[in-house]
């Protein structure tokens, strides 16, 4: 962990999620926003984590730097795919809300913010079977759009 000069306040140490990037990058991890951050990037809720959690191919453990904690908690690859994109935040979201929170207007939401290439790759997603009957309503779409060129 090596401080860096700032011409404002002087020597700044890197923020934790800074460093678990950096030892996620050298661990050749995957790392993926936790679901109820995805829920809240999606305009979905407005609840803000205290503690930052991350999805990882890793091993579960806390990072501190100084006071600061982000924790990393390992999942399945299934909860992995498409990590860093609109695909990955989507997918994440799903399973965040479960079969029972995937209410129509979640899922409405959700479709919403994905262009139309983007919710073909999301329903490609391996996923369990709840979330794939949720979307099929979205699937027409997105071919019929996909094929039309839009």
């Amino acid at each position: 962990m090596r401080p860096k000069l700032s011409t404002y306040v002087g020597w700044v140490r890197p923020s934790p999620i800074t460093i678990m990037n950096t030892l996620a990058k050298a661990n050749g991890e995957t790392i993926q926003i936790h679901g109820a951050e995805a829920v809240r990037r999606l305009g979905l809720s407005t609840q803000m984590q205290v503690v930052p959690v991350y999805y990882t191919s890793g091993r579960t453990r806390e990072i501190k730097a100084g006071n600061a904690v982000v924790r990393l908690k390992h999942v399945s690859s299934e909860r992995l795919q498409h990590a860093g994109n609109k695909v990955g935040l989507a997918l994440t979201a799903l399973y965040y809300l479960g079969k029972g929170g995937a209410c129509p207007h979640a899922l409405s939401k959700i479709a919403d913010t994905l262009s139309p290439d983007e919710l073909t790759t999301l329903l490609a997603c391996r996923m369990p079977k709840w979330m794939r009957a949720a979307l099929a309503p979205f699937a027409e779409e997105a071919s019929l759009a996909v094929s039309s060129g839009r």
